[in-house]
C-alpha cells in the first residue's frame, strides 16, 4: 500500500486562506507549543496550574491522590477518517500541479475545519473546569472527560448575583464584577482580568452603558463600563447529548459571565500523535493510504490539542433566570399537555424565558385538533406545536372538531 504524507506547506498554505478563528474561548489559550511526545507530565501540568486534569475515555477518569503513581497524562487525539473514490482519485491523477494543489487543500481545509471545531468546542468546555464532550472513535461515539479540579473546586467558580437582568443597576455592574475579579485574586491568581458575557448580558450591559455614556466606551465587540472591558461571547458548537440529540451549545449559558484572568498559566500543547507517520508534534497534519481493494485511497488527518487551564483564575457570575407564567387549556373533547425540555409542566407555570414549550392536543375519539390560539400556535390542524417563551407571560388554547 502507497502512503502519501500531504505535505506541511500544503496545509499552512491551506490554513492561510481560512478565515481568522475569533473565537474568545479559544483565543484564552495563546500559548501553544509544540509537545514532542504523546503525554504530559503530571508535575509540569500542576507547576503551571496548581492542579491535575483528570482525563477519561469512555468512562470516569481516576483522580490521582497527593503521591500517587499516576505520573503522565495522555490527551486523547482528534482523529478523522476520509475516503476517496476510485473517481476521485482518477481526477487527481490526470489533474495539473495547480488542480492536484486545489484538491488537497479542499480535504484538508474540510478536515481542519473540523479540527478548529472540536477544538473550539474543548476551550469552551474547560473554561468550565470539566470537559465532557463526545467525540468520533474507531469503535463508534466517545465522551471525552477531563475534570480539571474536584467537584467542590469547580463548583466553586461560581458566583451567584441573586439578581435577575431585568433589575440590574449601573452601580452593580461595578460590584459584581469586582466581586469577581476579587475572587480570582483571593485564590492566589493576580494580574489582569477579562470579561465574556452571554448574549442576554451583553445586552443588559450595553444598555446600562447608554445611559450612563459619560463613563463608559461601546464598540462593536466590547463594552467598557467604568475600568471593566467585557466582550460578547461569539462561540457555539454542537454537542451530542446522551440521547444521540445534537445540541447547540456555547462558552456562556444565557445569564452568565466569565472572568478570567489573562496570565493564569493556561496553554493549548499541541502532542505528538502515537502513530509512526508523523514523527514529531504538529497542529494538524494528514496523510493518505491506497486501499487494497484499488478502489480508492483512504485520508487520515490527525491533531492532538490538550487545553490547559488554570481553574483558579476563573470565575463565573450568574444571574437569576427570566421567567414568564405559561398557562394552557382545551376546550371540550380533547385536552392538551406541555412539555420543556421534555419535563412535564402544568398550565400556570414559571418557565425561564428563552426556553421552548412543547404543546400536544390529545382529541377524544372522532374528534381533531380544529385551531390553536396563542402568539405562533395559529396553524390550524396539527396536534403538537413548539414555541419559544420571550419576556412576557404566554397562553395557549386548543380546540377540537368532528373529524
Amino acid at each position: 500500500m502507497a502512503l502519501r504524507l500531504i505535505k506541511q506547506e500544503d496545509i499552512v498554505r491551506m490554513q492561510a486562506t481560512k478565515p481568522e478563528n475569533t473565537s474568545l474561548a479559544a483565543a484564552y489559550f495563546k500559548q501553544r507549543p509544540m509537545h514532542n511526545s504523546t503525554h504530559i507530565a503530571a508535575s509540569k501540568i500542576k507547576k503551571e496550574t496548581g492542579n491535575i486534569p483528570v482525563v477519561g475515555r469512555g468512562g470516569p477518569g481516576v483522580r490521582p491522590k497527593h503521591g500517587a503513581e499516576t505520573m503522565l497524562i495522555e490527551p486523547m487525539p482528534i482523529e478523522i477518517d476520509d475516503t476517496l473514490s476510485a473517481v476521485d482519485m482518477d481526477n487527481y491523477e490526470r489533474a495539473t500541479d495547480t488542480g492536484k494543489t486545489q484538491i488537497i487543500d479542499e480535504i484538508t481545509g474540510q478536515h481542519y475545519d473540523m479540527v478548529r471545531e472540536t477544538m473550539n468546542a474543548l476551550c469552551c468546555q474547560a473554561h468550565h473546569g470539566k470537559i465532557d464532550y463526545m467525540m468520533k472513535t474507531e469503535s463508534g461515539l466517545q465522551r471525552y472527560v477531563v475534570e480539571y479540579g474536584t467537584t467542590a473546586e469547580i463548583q466553586a467558580m461560581i458566583v451567584a448575583f441573586g439578581k435577575k437582568l431585568s433589575a440590574l443597576k449601573y452601580n452593580d455592574v461595578i460590584q459584581y464584577c469586582s466581586k469577581l475579579a476579587q475572587k480570582i485574586k483571593k485564590q492566589g491568581v493576580g494580574g489582569p482580568v477579562e470579561y465574556v458575557a452571554a448574549a442576554d448580558v451583553f445586552s443588559a450591559l450595553v444598555e446600562l452603558a447608554n445611559k450612563n455614556n459619560a463613563y463608559n466606551t461601546i464598540d462593536g465587540d466590547f463594552v467598557k463600563i467604568g475600568k471593566f472591558k467585557v466582550f460578547e461571547d461569539n462561540d457555539s458548537y454542537i454537542d451530542i447529548d446522551e440521547n444521540g440529540n445534537k445540541v447547540a451549545k456555547s462558552l456562556c449559558e444565557p445569564g452568565t459571565i466569565c472572568c478570567r484572568a489573562v496570565n493564569a498559566g493556561q496553554s493549548m500543547p499541541f502532542c505528538k500523535i502515537d502513530d509512526t507517520v508523523q514523527k514529531a508534534a504538529v497542529p494538524f497534519y494528514t496523510f493518505s493510504v491506497d486501499r487494497t481493494d484499488h478502489r480508492g485511497t483512504d485520508v487520515y488527518s490527525k491533531s492532538k490539542p490538550f487545553p490547559i487551564v488554570n481553574i483558579k483564575g476563573i470565575a463565573w457570575g450568574t444571574f437569576e433566570p427570566e421567567t414568564v407564567t405559561v398557562t394552557f387549556n382545551a376546550g371540550s373533547n380533547g385536552s392538551v399537555a406541555a412539555t420543556v425540555d421534555g419535563e412535564p409542566i402544568t398550565s400556570g407555570s414559571k418557565v425561564e424565558s428563552g426556553k421552548t414549550v412543547v404543546f400536544t392536543a390529545t382529541p377524544a375519539s372522532g374528534y381533531v385538533v380544529d385551531k390553536w390560539t396563542g402568539e405562533g400556535l395559529e396553524d390550524a390542524g396539527e396536534n403538537a406545536k413548539s414555541v419559544e417563551l420571550g419576556t412576557s407571560n404566554f397562553t395557549a388554547s386548543v380546540s377540537f372538531k368532528t373529524a
